[in-house]
């Protein structure tokens, strides 16, 4: 099996992995603390894909866009996971994490988010750069 095989199999379980994660969140049947752990899942995935581009020091554009997708599918579902917990005053104990956790997490997947994706291009950023700092980057 070729490299580039190996790499798109393994993006497409990668992939998989994140949406049945993601479904088992937002799955109602579900106790709440079940979909808090399997929200944790997916936050370990995304700090993993996270690490792997720091490794990569130039990555592929299929590693940033299933970084991407990922990490902005795990924001998404955490977001919609806080909102529940609060909304119905569920117990999430079981689960072994506290809403202060989840919500630390979620900061950190946007951060993971912003420092690959920006939303300005280089070009921009360097613009800013020099004239907040007046330095070069």
């Amino acid at each position: 099996m070729k490299v580039g095989s190996v790499e798109s199999l393994e993006n497409r379980l990668v992939g998989r992995l994140a949406g049945r994660l993601a479904g088992r969140v937002q799955t109602s049947n579900l106790p709440c603390a079940a979909q808090v752990v399997s929200w944790i899942d997916l936050v370990d995935l995304c700090r993993e894909l996270d690490d792997c581009l720091v490794v990569l020091e130039v990555p592929s554009t299929d590693a940033l866009a299933l970084h991407e997708a990922v990490v902005s599918l795990a924001i998404g579902s955490g977001g919609w996971l806080i909102h529940q917990i609060r909304t119905n005053g569920a117990d999430i104990s079981a689960s072994g994490y506290t809403l202060d956790t989840i919500e630390a997490s979620l900061e950190m997947l946007r951060i993971f988010h912003r420092s690959r994706h920006h939303s300005f291009s280089p070009g921009e950023v360097e613009a800013a750069r020099r004239h907040i700092f007046n330095a070069a980057a």
